[in-house]
């Protein structure tokens, strides 16, 4: 549990997170309890046991996701031991939705505030400042697990500590404040900005860790040039060519250019952009290849095959790059297919 919540920040995994739900829940610790049910909503469990430990543990977001998963007239063990287990609420929603009523709408997660940082307590005994001038009160030890500005400040400060001063703005110290405080705001597309510019100023590595891996998730709705701005603007750049990899053809990258807020970034990042369309113009896509449909040589940026035998279609494009593959006057695929000759070429420029 220690290694957690320290901000070393240790992955909850299939292991760990039956170990850490017992303690979360009788500790009362929501951040870790929101980062189980995180893990277990992508985690692959039997239907009943994640319903079972989504009510034995209050984790509402899981309980409504597995009712909206489950169909009517689903197969569902009624004799095990999980399903005994259950509370009656949970019975009644599982009876109601093998009949057909509508899943529950999704619960929403409980308001985050500041009130406990607006007022001098015993844990928060510290005054931070921000250089707008906003004053909040935090525990500035736990503040120091975070901060490697506030460690710092701590080490060198021999008299107590009653007021410090951070270099954030407002906005970006209250987004630091709502990101490392349990239940610990859920970093999205939407916010990732504040937080990433605070984790920045305040150098803390785990934070840092948390936006980066947002930012560089192909799954994240952002695009790439919003995603190489914020990570030029933070001095993330040792980041940028991994971001710069998500590019894959040239032209896209010429888009990039045109955009309004590219004489924004520094030189690093346009060096970087430079480097990438290098790469990408030394091998733009498929070789020069001629089509027996159109009797037309192109480069097509993709190209379909069919073998005429069993009509299955490959994407392939080491198909025409590896001479091994080809055979001269008809083309013979010999990888995942095995052998038979291919015809019916066709393109998709």
């Amino acid at each position: 549990m220690l290694e957690c919540i320290h901000p070393t920040y240790k992955a909850v995994d299939d292991q760990s997170v039956h170990i850490l739900l017992p303690l979360a829940y009788d500790y009362q610790m929501e951040g870790l309890l929101h980062r189980c049910e995180c893990f277990l909503i992508s985690h692959n469990l039997p239907f009943l046991e994640k319903v079972w430990i989504a009510d034995r543990y209050k984790l509402n977001r899981l309980l409504v996701l597995c009712l909206r998963e489950m169909r009517p007239n689903s197969k569902v063990d009624l004799n095990g031991s999980r399903y005994y287990a259950l509370s009656d609420r949970v019975k009644v929603l599982l009876l109601e939705r093998l009949h057909g009523a509508a899943a529950p709408e999704e619960i929403l997660e409980p308001p985050l505030d500041l009130e406990p940082y607006q007022r001098q307590s015993d844990v928060n005994f510290a005054a931070v400042r921000a250089k707008t001038g906003r004053l909040y009160y935090v525990n500035p030890f736990y503040m120091a697990a975070w901060s490697n500005v506030f460690e710092e400040k701590l080490c060198t400060t021999s008299s107590g500590i009653e007021e410090m001063f951070c270099p954030c703005t407002h906005e970006e110290l209250k987004a630091f404040l709502m990101a490392i405080h349990p239940p610990q705001l859920r970093i999205n597309e939407t916010n990732i900005g504040p937080i990433l510019m605070s984790a920045c100023k305040m150098e803390s590595p785990a934070l840092l860790r948390k936006c980066a891996n947002l930012l560089l998730s192909p799954h994240t709705q952002l695009s790439v040039f919003v995603r190489l701005s914020l990570l030029d603007r933070c001095f993330l750049h040792e980041m940028l060519p991994q971001c710069l990899q998500m590019v894959l053809r040239p032209e896209n990258l010429i888009q990039m250019t045109q955009q309004t807020t590219y004489d924004c970034l520094s030189t690093r990042a346009k060096a970087a952009m430079m480097d990438r369309l290098g790469v990408l113009l030394d091998n733009p896509g498929l070789q020069t290849h001629h089509c027996s449909r159109c009797k037309v040589t192109n480069t097509c940026g993709a190209v379909t095959w069919m073998c005429p035998s069993c009509k299955t279609y490959s994407s392939d494009t080491t198909l025409m790059k590896n001479p091994n593959n080809v055979t001269t006057g008809t083309t013979t695929v010999t990888q995942g297919y095995g052998s038979g000759t291919v015809g019916g070429l066709m393109n998709r420029t």
